[in-house]
C-alpha cells in the first residue's frame, strides 16, 4: 500500500504520540502518587526527558525527516515511515520496558521518573512528526 510522504509523518507522529502516552499512563500515577519523592521524581522525569528527547528521539525525527523529504519516489511504502533501525529500536525499547516493569527488579521510583520523562520525550517526537506534516502539507 502506497501513501504521500505526508501521510508518512503524520502515521509516525500518531504512533509515536500514542506510544508515548501509554509510558506517561505509567509513570505519572507512580510520580503523582509519591509525597515525599515528588520533587526528585519530577525532576528526574526532566532529566531522563533532556536526555531522550536531545540525545535520541530528536535525532530520529530529523534522520526520518531526511530521508522521507530525499526519497525521489511520489508514494511511498505506508511502513516506509521508519526504517529497519528505527524498527529494531521500538521492539527493543518495548520489550526492555515490559520485562523491567513486570520482572519486580526495580522499585516503583524508577517508574516514576523514568517512564514520565520517556513518555514525555516520546510524545513531544510524535508532535514534531505531526508538526513535520503540517509543515510539508504539499508533499
Amino acid at each position: 500500500m502506497n501513501t504521500k510522504k505526508r501521510n508518512l509523518f503524520i502515521i509516525a507522529g500518531l504512533l509515536w504520540l500514542f506510544a508515548g502516552i501509554m509510558v506517561m499512563k505509567v509513570g505519572i500515577p507512580f510520580l503523582v502518587s509519591d509525597d515525599k519523592m515528588f520533587i526528585f521524581g519530577l525532576l528526574g522525569a526532566i532529566a531522563i526527558f533532556l536526555i531522550f528527547y536531545i540525545m535520541i528521539f530528536s535525532k530520529y525525527v530529523h534522520k526520518h525527516k531526511n530521508r522521507i523529504l530525499n526519497d525521489k519516489r511520489e508514494l511511498m511504502k505506508i511502513w516506509e515511515f521508519f526504517d529497519k533501525t528505527s524498527y529494531i529500536l521500538m521492539i527493543s525499547m518495548m520489550t526492555f520496558g515490559m520485562v523491567l516493569r513486570f520482572s519486580g527488579l526495580l522499585p516503583n521510583f524508577f517508574f516514576e521518573f523514568f517512564y514520565t520523562g520517556l513518555g514525555f520525550a516520546l510524545s513531544l517526537s510524535g508532535i514534531s512528526f505531526l508538526f513535520l506534516a503540517y509543515k510539508y502539507i504539499d508533499i
